[in-house]
């Protein structure tokens, strides 16, 4: 079973319908899907910041029950201060949200569903596909 971890652009796309990762999730029947801390943030985030604060928290929150919701927690954190590292000393950090949920997949042996392409390839230790383009079947 494939364990995959939605970055807060793919769980905006589900939020919304997206045709195109409803149909890839359809598709991938022996997989399960989880969120973490960082992207519930970025979520009540915009929320937060929406013209539409009562309409969308509680969207936001019958969203946020259909997912499990992996804390950044403290391995998350040493592999976070790993990852960190390691990009700085190569010159190549990532906004530090994604290298939080960078660290989580890493912790939890996942597949991060994103569409920050440029800044998941940065991170060797992270598979990462995105399911926001159109693919041939």
């Amino acid at each position: 079973m494939t364990r995959y971890l939605l970055d807060t652009n793919h769980v905006s796309a589900f939020w919304t319908q997206d045709a195109i990762l409803r149909e890839r999730i359809n598709r991938a029947l022996d997989a399960q899907y989880y969120l973490c801390t960082p992207s519930v943030a970025e979520l009540w985030h915009m929320v937060f910041n929406s013209s539409r604060v009562a309409y969308n928290q509680a969207r936001l929150e019958v969203l946020l029950q259909q997912f499990p919701i992996l804390d950044f927690d403290a391995s998350a954190a040493i592999a976070y201060g790993r990852l960190w590292t390691e990009l700085k000393q190569r010159g190549r950090p990532i906004p530090v949200i994604d290298a939080q949920i960078a660290a989580i997949a890493i912790v939890h042996n996942m597949t991060v569903l994103t569409s920050d392409v440029r800044h998941f390839s940065q991170v060797p230790a992270v598979a990462f596909e995105n399911w926001l383009e159109p693919t041939s079947l």
